[in-house]
């Protein structure tokens, strides 16, 4: 049934007027007669196996203002996932070119809604993901939703469809972004030989440079390449040789320059990935710029120390943890999540201090994501975490008492102690 004979039905059923078989009998009716002027549903692109019709945005989405409206209205809708399945899919499908809403955030909820660990999961839904994935743009991401329609559509697909798999193929050649090509190698591990097989076009290309990047996809959809460390790798190369001699101009920028020289440098720096070639030394450099007066300036410190020191260093920096610390004591909240996101929950040996403030910060704030982020950070270290809310659960603050009980179960997979509970609560 439409989604306009629905809400004409539903009308009929609440009507006051009409006795009970009356209803009945206008809903029926109007149900036959939805079927009989009902079209032939249009053959799904993603499901073509006679000929291949490749993600096509432009022509998919419909540029329609009202419909992205009506989207905007669902998406802040409270009962939104109480809505019909169909409403939601029609919705969507119309509305996503023009919606004020993330279309990135539609999508993951679609996904997670009707096709990730999903059965069976929703043909329609795969078709909006499959052309949501476009990436024949000019920054090979027409719509802006290439990588969640990728990560919460296609690559959860099972099985993968022919028609899947070679656009896959073709967006591991295209695309360079290593959150999509790890995406890919994942999703495909029980059809490898079937997607290698839909490279073969570009391993046999005549441009040289189509041959190679297909090369570097084959090896890692086969696990011989790690997607990051190739991009990694290949970054540096690059800003050794277009920007190593900048980097004491770069440093001396960060340690004096005025807040607006400091984000135009940061933007900088994070464009053209230069801390991939920082050494240590620049650790001053960013402790510097954590007492900037820009709270951004103080988030993008916590983002880029924080993952070149810390979390993707082989030996963690102790001025670089020190510095995660101090900005997870920030007044901003953003600098704060960052500092904990990239830095101290990805610290391996982790001291008295830093399980403290992991531990105080999932006391103060319980968003889902930071608190989620800490437990992660906490994990193996159940026996010191235990230890540590004991003696806040022992001590004389009633306020981290309370907390410390809240949070227990959580962070150490435990009861609270049955000695550490008041007698009102027993």
């Amino acid at each position: 049934m439409s989604i306009e004979v629905h809400n004409v039905a539903r009308r009929i059923r609440r009507a006051g007027w009409f006795s009970f078989a009356t209803k009945t009998l206008l809903t029926a009716v109007l149900f036959a007669a939805s079927i009989q002027s009902a079209r032939p549903a249009p053959s799904l692109a993603w499901q073509g196996a006679d000929s291949y019709r490749a993600p096509d945005s432009q022509t998919f989405f419909p540029d329609d203002a009202e419909a992205g409206k009506r989207l905007d209205a669902l998406w802040a809708a409270v009962d939104k996932d109480e809505r019909p399945d169909r409403e939601i899919i029609e919705t969507v499908h119309a509305g996503l070119r023009r919606t004020r809403a993330h279309r990135t955030v539609i999508l993951r909820w679609l996904g997670n809604r009707f096709i990730w660990n999903r059965s069976p999961q929703n043909p329609e839904a795969i078709e909006i993901m499959y052309h949501a994935a476009d990436f024949s743009g000019e920054n090979a991401d027409a719509m802006g939703t290439r990588h969640y329609a990728v990560y919460f559509g296609l690559s959860v697909v099972q099985p993968k469809t022919p028609a899947i798999l070679r656009t896959l193929a073709d967006l591991c050649v295209k695309v360079d972004d290593p959150n999509d090509l790890d995406r890919v190698a994942w999703g495909t591990k029980s059809q490898t030989a079937e997607l290698i097989g839909y490279l073969q076009p570009h391993l046999n290309s005549k441009d040289a440079a189509v041959r190679e990047k297909a090369q570097v996809a084959e090896r890692i959809i086969r696990g011989e390449l790690k997607a990051f460390e190739w991009s990694a790798d290949r970054a540096r190369q690059r800003a050794l040789a277009l920007h190593q001699d900048k980097l004491p101009e770069i440093k001396k920028a960060l340690l004096e320059g005025s807040s607006t020289k400091r984000a135009e440098t940061i933007r900088f720096i994070e464009t053209e990935r230069l801390a991939l070639i920082m050494d240590e030394s620049f650790v001053e450099a960013f402790a510097a710029c954590s007492r900037d007066d820009s709270a951004r300036v103080r988030q993008s410190v916590a983002r880029i120390a924080g993952f070149q020191w810390v979390w993707n260093a082989k030996e963690q920096n102790p001025q670089a943890i020190d510095l995660m610390l101090r900005l997870s004591q920030d007044d901003e909240r953003s600098v704060r999540y960052d500092a904990v996101y990239y830095g101290l929950s990805t610290v391996r040996s982790k001291n008295e201090a830093v399980m403290r403030r992991l531990v105080e910060m999932a006391f103060q704030d319980r968003e889902p994501n930071l608190y989620r982020r800490i437990g992660w950070g906490l994990k193996g270290q159940q026996e010191s975490v235990a230890r540590l809310l004991d003696t806040y659960l022992s001590g004389n603050d009633t306020k981290a008492q309370t907390a410390a009980r809240e949070v227990y179960h959580d962070l150490t997979g435990r009861a609270v102690p049955i000695r550490n509970v008041t007698n009102r609560e027993q």
